[in-house]
């Protein structure tokens, strides 16, 4: 059964919808928010940061449209490939969501390794969509370094923005997940199987972090030093 964190995170990425548009900056540009005429003169406001934060997820800025499409395998795909290899590497315990799917004493154990992998990774993927987003991600600025108030700053900064927000979101889920497990809040030290479960969560959101930040920081770097490279060979 896909847990209740991946159907939060799949409500929260809704509100992205607009998102896969794939509207170009300049049409963006183009298009004015407002207009007001008075008298002979015509009054345009095209200023995004008049129209709130809300904006960024209803209606983005996407330059690059195969981008969001390139992150969502990263992060869906090789992020929990890789950490999956690499608790069999050093024999760590399994995750809790890397459970089979379905099991049975008369049955042959079904979706034990790529089905739940890419369930898990589609939650992933959905934190880190909102929190590209949220960081305007996916403006040229923020993957090409040559641009006109760009720079490899402005890459590692909106690098940070994002990984912080889609990390406050995965840990949000995580929270709501513990709550419908438990039916309710549980605190450090009131059962061993409590502390148990909690610690393995903080484990879990940790190597999460960790592998996502690796596999999208490394993706984000690359693409922008190719770019550059591309643009001033």
């Amino acid at each position: 059964m896909v847990s209740l964190k991946l159907l939060f995170l799949a409500l929260l990425s809704i509100c992205a919808r607009k998102s896969f548009a794939f509207e170009s900056v300049s049409s963006l540009i183009r298009r004015h928010k407002f207009a007001a005429r008075q008298g002979n003169a015509i009054w345009l406001s095209s200023d995004p940061e008049q129209d709130g934060f809300l904006r960024r997820f209803t209606n983005p800025v996407l330059d690059d449209p195969f981008l969001p499409l390139s992150d969502v395998a990263s992060a869906q795909i090789v992020a929990p490939s890789l950490q999956v290899f690499w608790i069999s590497l050093v024999h760590a315990p399994s995750p809790t969501w890397l459970r089979p799917i379905f099991q049975s004493g008369l049955f042959e154990t079904r979706g034990s390794l790529l089905a739940p992998t890419l369930i898990h990774g589609a939650g992933l993927a959905c934190c880190w969509l909102l929190g590209a987003l949220a960081a305007k991600a996916y403006e040229r600025k923020a993957i090409d370094p040559t641009v006109e108030g760009g720079g490899y700053g402005t890459v590692f900064a909106t690098i940070l923005k994002a990984g912080a927000f889609a990390t406050g979101v995965l840990i949000l889920g995580t929270q709501l997940d513990l709550f419908t497990e438990f039916g309710g809040f549980v605190q450090p030290g009131e059962s061993e199987e409590t502390d148990l479960r909690l610690l393995s969560a903080w484990v879990e959101v940790l190597n999460d972090v960790i592998f996502e930040a690796s596999t999208l920081a490394s993706f984000r770097v690359y693409l922008a030093v190719s770019t550059a490279t591309r643009n001033n060979p």
